[in-house]
């Protein structure tokens, strides 16, 4: 006799229990596992009524569906589409965490957002952690895109979204995660894209709380590191004989020290004011030392919650606009591309496209561009390589 190598189950109405009444009617599975194990399980009490079941009750067909969910589970070679959801899951933030080695903060948010699906409610008290991956439909995650569109979610957060599904779901030609489109973020405009002057830096370093504060503020106006580049600098990053920082790390709450965003070491000239900056920070430190510790945690990185907490109040005393950490990191590209190539602004800042550092192209004004177009079109005369122009009849 060949042996199963699915979980078999069924479903029945029970009223007794070793031959006494039970106080409400349940709906009882028995099932036969792979092993050989042969036994019964309650799935819940019954509810055999019209309408909507009442907390607690499950319809024969919330009780079949559980039961799918059980020999999903326990069969030895059960097919991915049986999954619950849940399962499913988890596979893919180990997949992620594990194999694709993703940083930490970015597993948070992944593990954030799958956690908020599997709390989405489905059926009675079941929600979609309990529900087995064949049964969703494109339909379904179309109407999550457009709760999430409808609440105003960027555009970065409908992909992350979309990532987690897919990742899920798997990208067969049946899976429904195909239905959700990727959705193309807004590069920041001239008018979104907001920043200090250096006038209006000098003023928000003279309001700074401490002088870390005033150190970062300079850093990431005039060097354009993230927050989590700052908080994983070392001296060691910093050479102060060639005038040269280095940023290869950074260090998330979530994610501790796991390389910066992309993992892209960079180098950043540094200015006169960063290294006086810097300088009192790095004295008498090795070089695996941070730059910036913990006031109450020697050894250990600056909070970014406290350093953004006295930006915002350093920003209002000095009655600046309120700007985010970041905005500094667009000061430095916004003066870096007066004088640099595009392309090696994209360097210093790290950048993968070359289209993200283009949005700063606005801000690199050319005072003799009027004169030169005016010189262009003087000098077209009748010359051979210039079409003259004609007006339209």
């Amino acid at each position: 006799m060949q042996a199963h190598t699915h979980a078999q189950v069924s479903v029945h109405l029970s009223t007794t229990y070793k031959g006494k009444k039970r106080p409400a009617p349940v709906w009882v599975m028995r099932y036969r596992l792979p092993s050989g194990k042969d036994s019964k399980k309650v799935v819940g009490r019954a509810w055999k009524k019209r309408g909507r079941p009442p907390h607690g009750f499950l319809t024969e067909a919330d009780a079949l569906l559980e039961s799918e969910a059980f020999a999903a589970e326990h069969s030895a070679d059960a097919p991915d589409a049986r999954r619950r959801f849940r399962a499913a899951l988890d596979a893919f933030l180990r997949y992620s965490k594990e194999e694709k080695g993703l940083r930490g903060s970015t597993l948070y948010a992944y593990r954030q957002i799958g956690d908020r699906l599997a709390k989405r409610p489905w059926r009675g008290e079941l929600t979609w952690a309990d529900r087995a991956l064949d049964t969703f439909t494109g339909a379904d995650l179309l109407v999550l895109r457009k709760e999430l569109v409808k609440a105003k979610r960027s555009p970065y957060t409908l992909n992350h979204y979309r990532r987690v599904l897919r990742g899920t779901f798997g990208t067969s030609a049946s899976s429904p995660a195909l239905a959700w489109a990727w959705m193309a973020p807004n590069v920041e405009s001239e008018g979104k894209l907001q920043f200090y002057t250096p006038a209006q830096v000098r003023r928000l370093v003279a309001k700074a709380h401490t002088d870390l504060d005033a150190a970062v503020y300079v850093l990431a106006t005039e060097a354009g590191p993230r927050l989590s580049e700052i908080r994983g600098l070392k001296v060691g990053n910093i050479d102060f004989e060639v005038g040269m920082l280095r940023f290869e790390d950074g260090f998330t709450t979530h994610g501790g020290h796991a390389g910066n965003k992309g993992r892209r070491v960079r180098s950043v000239p540094m200015t006169a004011n960063v290294r006086t900056a810097l300088w009192p920070f790095c004295q008498g430190k090795s070089a695996e030392m941070l730059v910036f510790e913990h006031d109450a945690k020697p050894g250990e990185p600056i909070c970014g919650t406290g350093i953004y907490r006295r930006f915002v109040s350093a920003g209002e005393k000095a009655g600046l606009p309120k700007l985010r950490l970041h905005d500094l990191r667009h000061t430095f590209g916004t003066q870096a591309i007066r004088v640099f190539k595009v392309h090696e602004v994209q360097r210093m800042m790290g950048h993968r496209h070359l289209t993200t550092t283009e949005r700063y192209l606005h801000y690199s004004p050319d005072p003799d561009a009027a004169a030169k177009l005016t010189a262009l079109w003087a000098a077209g005369g009748e010359g051979e390589n210039v079409v003259p122009l004609r007006l339209s009849a």
